[in-house]
């Protein structure tokens, strides 16, 4: 363009044919077809197009921009989380803008209040943001069009998208009696709580997890208690590998572990080759979540895969739904995702 700042004229120059198609193209409205908007959007990238935001706005009220807010970005499964809902947003043609909390609620509540990002840049919000309470929840759906993931609450007020807690844990510990395991540890950041409180309303997927997890056991007359219950301050690896080594130096008799997620049970068998404890001749050992990096591990790992590509399709579907009819969230939805049992060395 010799220096000239490329126009929607100059696209459609390109591409042959009228502003206005190129326009709606750009724009992700209607009435054009895929292939074509397909040749639009590339003849714009190489014409190096940049369009002007503000004043799109100001025309369509809109801003293209989804905004996502995870726990964290550094453990691989939100990684994953990310690069699905990430994936999802754009496939739908519009833009991901991504922030964090760090498991703080103080951290949720500045992101979403942040002057520099309020409501009116987002054309929604997709926001797992644990603990927030419900005057903090009530100004998000204030905001616009919101979804939470994994909020757990059991009369939600803003549409919801669950990882499968109790039925997946439920299922992780089943497949370790199927192999065999009658003495089952439950690695989990969730104190041991009672049949009671377990049936009382928890609003954390910890608790409803532990719930998953005690009915696999007690289905199958195994026990369920205090010392089957094993703590820890975070499911990261590092702390899942001290723990391996507590576990090792106290000659634990659980011959099956079943951790709440993937990083927890990685670290586990890590810690336990440290100190000689082999998996699964030993001890087999099962996680949550299904990240990538489990099929490289020695030995590889099982776990329960949540369906990533379907929870982003759904919390998606639900904000364009919100955004085309505001009215969508009066009547909000609770969604319980898909998963899969992978079989891997670390059960076999």
């Amino acid at each position: 363009m010799h220096g000239k700042t490329a126009t929607l004229r100059d696209i459609a120059d390109e591409v042959g044919l009228t502003t206005m198609t190129v326009s709606k193209a750009l724009r992700n409205q209607p009435g054009v077809k895929a292939s074509t908007r397909a040749r639009i959007v590339a003849a714009a990238e190489r014409l190096n197009y940049r369009g002007n935001l503000s004043a799109s706005m100001l025309k369509s009220g809109r801003s293209g921009i989804v905004r996502i807010i995870v726990n964290e970005y550094n453990l691989p499964f939100y990684s994953q989380l990310i690069d699905a809902l990430s994936a999802e947003v754009l496939r739908n043609g519009m833009t991901p803008f991504l922030q964090e909390t760090r498991y703080s609620v103080q951290y949720a509540q500045e992101a979403m209040r942040n002057p520099m990002f309020d409501g009116s840049m987002f054309d929604g919000s997709i926001i797992q943001a644990n603990g927030l309470s419900d005057s903090s929840l009530r100004e998000i759906q204030a905001n616009g069009p919101t979804v939470l993931l994994d909020s757990c609450l059991t009369a939600p007020t803003i549409s919801t998208v669950n990882w499968p807690n109790e039925e997946g844990v439920r299922a992780a510990v089943q497949h370790l009696i199927d192999r065999g395991c009658s003495n089952i540890g439950i690695v989990t950041t969730s104190p041991y709580l009672t049949a009671r409180e377990l049936m009382a309303d928890h609003d954390t997927n910890s608790a409803i997890r532990l719930r998953g997890a005690r009915a696999a056991l007690v289905n199958n007359n195994l026990p369920y208690d205090p010392a089957h219950v094993i703590t820890i301050q975070g499911l990261a690896e590092p702390q899942a590998r001290e723990l391996a080594h507590r576990l090792a130096d106290g000659h634990a008799a659980f011959d099956g572990y079943a951790c709440m997620n993937d990083s927890a049970a990685l670290g586990l068998i890590r810690g336990f080759a440290d100190q000689g404890v082999r998996v699964p001749q030993d001890a087999r050992v099962i996680g949550f979540d299904g990240i990538r990096t489990g099929e490289f591990s020695v030995p590889s790992l099982s776990t329960i895969a949540v369906d990533l590509d379907q929870l982003a399709q759904l919390a998606v579907a639900q904000i364009l739904r919100q955004i085309s009819d505001p009215d969508n969230n009066r009547y909000p939805t609770v969604t319980t995702v898909g998963y899969q049992l992978i079989e891997r060395e670390s059960t076999r």
